[in-house]
């Protein structure tokens, strides 16, 4: 990891590693696997454009992700995790796959990976704190106000929004309304 990314990057995954630890203690989710997932759900993130285009195309990713590394960053991840080291568990792939955009049916393990990537220890932004807060109460509440937050700021910036955002959104707000009634 440290040759693929920056010293940022790294640091940053190294802190979604614990976060996403902690959160699996507090829901009762596989702490090795969110550990796993979290530290290495940036892998691919600081490759170049070439690079990561020709893993796109490598993998049989759709033509969304040619030149937009921040949207198939997560997928080639989970596709060199795969084919690179042999990592075989669907749902640890499956955390690493969706920790960007998420993904409708979302496993616990996806959400708190999702998670943990908005709120790991170094990140510092206005309100982290009590969205940090709120993660170790209602991981939902917490998935769905990022998933919000990342869509409008999306859309406010013109760039393009994954519709697996979309439709995450809309699974986690069934899900929390269902609980509600």
């Amino acid at each position: 990891m440290k040759e693929n990314l920056k010293e940022s990057r790294y640091i940053h995954s190294l802190g979604v590693e614990k976060m996403a630890s902690e959160l699996a203690g507090i829901y009762g989710a596989d702490i090795e696997k969110a550990a796993f997932a979290g530290r290495y759900h940036d892998i691919a993130k600081c490759f170049t454009p070439e690079v990561m285009n020709r893993y796109v195309r490598e993998f049989g990713l759709s033509s969304i992700y040619i030149d937009n590394n921040a949207l198939a960053h997560s997928k080639v991840a989970a596709g060199i995790l795969s084919t690179r080291f042999g990592v075989e568990d669907e749902e640890v792939l499956n955390a690493v796959k969706s920790h960007t955009t998420g993904r409708e049916g979302m496993s616990l393990l996806e959400e708190i990976v999702y998670v943990a990537d908005a709120i790991e220890y170094n990140r510092n932004y206005e309100g982290i704190e009590e969205l940090r807060d709120l993660a170790r109460t209602d991981l939902d509440a917490a998935c769905l106000f990022i998933m919000d937050f990342t869509i409008d700021r999306i859309r406010s910036q013109g760039r393009v929004l994954d519709e697996d955002t979309v439709r995450a959104r809309e699974f986690i707000n069934n899900r929390i309304a269902a609980r509600n009634n």
